[in-house]
């Protein structure tokens, strides 16, 4: 999987961006595992939330600008699968700007695709460097408009 360029399309789906109603960090990252478990990538939903769980404990994911990327590389996914979770009134996530968190983007994928993922997340990064492009996606834009909205032009 490491060998080929990867496209963020092919692994964000309409039906895996998730209107959080979680009041913490955790909860967060319970729905957002769950969401990701409905794809059949996934075979180790518990292992996959150990995993997120065990990576937030070292250091938060919350990278600042209302923004969190928690991951997990792990055997039971065989495949990326990224998940975007939206809450609109924001999550104490201990981000690096102490700011709370709006977007919530997991990314689940094998164990071994490292460059795979930090091309993934490159890609995510790109675009929600973007003010536009936050401000939508945390706004009334529709799940399919949060895909195309990430994946660019």
């Amino acid at each position: 999987m490491d060998r080929k360029k990867i496209d963020l399309r092919d692994h964000l789906d309409a039906s895996r961006v998730v209107d959080l109603t979680a009041t913490t960090k955790d909860e967060a990252l319970v729905q957002l595992v769950e969401a990701a478990a409905t794809a059949p990538a996934v075979q180790d939903g518990e292992g996959l939330l150990g995993a997120v769980r065990e990576r937030e404990a070292k250091l938060s994911t919350g990278i600042g600008l209302g923004i969190a990327v928690p991951h997990a590389r792990i055997a039971g996914v065989s495949e990326f699968v990224v998940v975007v979770g939206r809450h609109p009134a924001g999550l104490e996530f201990g981000s690096i700007d102490g700011r709370p968190v709006h977007i919530v983007v997991l990314i689940a994928g094998p164990q071994e695709a490292k460059t795979a993922y930090l091309e993934l997340l490159a890609q995510l990064s790109k675009r929600l460097k973007l003010e536009e492009v936050r401000t939508e996606v945390t706004g009334d834009a529709s799940a399919e408009q949060v895909v195309d909205l990430l994946v660019g032009p």
